[in-house]
């Protein structure tokens, strides 16, 4: 059986591209909200790393520690 995407993981991945730096940080905090479920977004979180607005940043970071614990 091959593994369904979590829907609401890939709405929230989608969401970290959107222009607004305030849509961008609530998809990365939501997706820390979500844990081992999320941890696909790793990647995508990684890049937020480098956003223009740092409360983006910020908010990455804390989505990143929070899923690499169950990674780890």
């Amino acid at each position: 059986m091959v593994d369904q995407p979590d829907p609401l993981v890939t709405k929230l991945v989608q969401r970290l591209h959107d222009a607004d730096p305030v849509a961008r940080r609530n998809a990365a905090g939501a997706l820390r909200l979500h844990g081992e479920r999320a941890v696909s977004a790793i990647a995508e979180l990684s890049g937020l790393l480098a956003d223009e607005d740092a409360k983006v940043r910020v908010e990455a970071q804390r989505a990143l520690d929070r899923l690499r614990q169950p990674a780890a």
